[in-house]
């Protein structure tokens, strides 16, 4: 028979070796998954992308979208050096930041709020955000959540269309397809540089 009295008892148990804690409706929660770092050739395309892709949209931005929020709203014509702040007149010593306005500093800020909403919509399109399950648990949440994204997202494409379409009035024989065509390719372009971010940020690399 074998003899248990030769064991050591002082032998570590194992529980240090399960998860511990407890998770939602008192189940064991599990340990988080170790990220792997990403390899170098994944960091140098991502970097690459965004030197290319990322000065092309954020020029489009100041250029055409900027001129589009100066079309409807025309207090954003005002220059930043004549704001009430101290040192903002300084901005008008400097070549080619005396023309800076509220219009590009908008601009760039709707840029910066719609490439982050695209993140996000993308994110719960691939059921890995919280927001999506709201439609069931908290429909008021939801339906919150997506209207503001909407709103801002075609408020954009707006800004972007009223902005071509005011440039392109100098052009000769323009159809009115042209700004039309123009803004879908910027919006789609904005949706795909969102894309490509939100899956370099939530691979299981890090």
């Amino acid at each position: 028979m074998f003899d248990r009295r030769g064991l050591n008892m002082d032998i570590e148990p194992f529980d240090d070796a399960l998860p511990t804690g407890v998770g939602k409706n008192g189940s064991v929660a599990m340990p988080k998954a170790i990220r792997r770092r990403k390899p170098f050739k994944t960091v140098l395309k991502f970097w690459t992308v965004n030197l290319i892709a990322a000065p092309i949209l954020f020029t489009l931005c100041l250029s055409v979208a900027a001129q589009g929020i100066r079309e409807l709203v025309s207090v954003m014509q005002t220059r930043l050096y004549r704001l009430p702040f101290p040192g903002a007149e300084m901005l008008r010593d400097y070549q080619g930041f005396e023309r800076l306005d509220l219009s590009h500093l908008a601009s760039a800020l709707l840029f910066l709020a719609v490439t982050f909403i695209w993140m996000r919509v993308i994110e719960e399109a691939k059921g890995l955000g919280p927001v999506s399950q709201y439609l069931q648990s908290h429909p008021i949440a939801f339906w919150i959540y997506a209207t503001i994204a909407a709103v801002i997202i075609v408020v954009d494409g707006v800004v972007f269309y009223f902005g071509l379409a005011a440039r392109s009035n100098a052009w000769t024989e323009t159809s009115i397809y042209v700004p039309i065509g123009c803004t879908l390719l910027y919006v789609a372009g904005t949706a795909a540089f969102a894309a490509f971010h939100q899956d370099y940020h939530q691979s299981d690399q890090i």
